[in-house]
């Protein structure tokens, strides 16, 4: 099953764009922005994070563990738009398919525009029949769990603290 196009974009305050993508390649950042009941996190390539997620879906209360990679592919500096990073997963047994890209905007010294873009989403068929329809909701609403526990993190924390 193919998703529409998730869009989240927000500006996070107590946050230098800089700083922001170094922790990117951090397992500590996304142990601490984690959507999920526990999550175990670790870099095994300079920009490939391997994690093993363990969550309960709220809507039919099923117990939920996933393990696979993230690829984040740094495009560059974009005139005008920010910074660019694509995103991948592969070896995932549940995630057939997952494809997008990060937008990471300075706006000013200390505060940073994100914008979450999923372009390609694709559920093996055994995970599917686990979850239902519900597969686009439970990605979008993870993706803003995520985005609202870093706007989180940041009012009472430093991104340095991950470094």
């Amino acid at each position: 099953m193919s998703a529409n196009i998730i869009t989240k974009v927000l500006e996070i305050n107590n946050c230098d764009k800089e700083t922001l993508i170094r922790a990117l390649y951090k397992a500590e950042f996304w142990e601490a922005i984690k959507p999920t009941k526990k999550l175990e996190a670790k870099f095994i390539a300079p920009n490939v994070l391997y994690s093993k997620m363990y969550d309960e879906m709220d809507l039919i209360k099923v117990p939920i563990e996933m393990e696979g990679e993230l690829v984040l592919t740094d495009k560059g500096e974009q005139e005008e738009k920010g910074r660019l990073i694509e995103l991948n997963v592969r070896n995932n047994k549940d995630v057939r398919n997952l494809e997008g890209r990060l937008r990471i905007k300075e706006i000013t010294p200390n505060k940073t525009k994100l914008g979450v873009y999923i372009t390609k989403f694709t559920l093996s068929s055994d995970f599917l029949n686990l979850i239902g329809k519900s597969a686009a909701y439970v990605l979008r609403r993870k993706i803003s769990d995520i985005t609202r526990n870093l706007e989180n993190f940041c009012k009472t924390n430093s991104l340095s603290s991950l470094l």
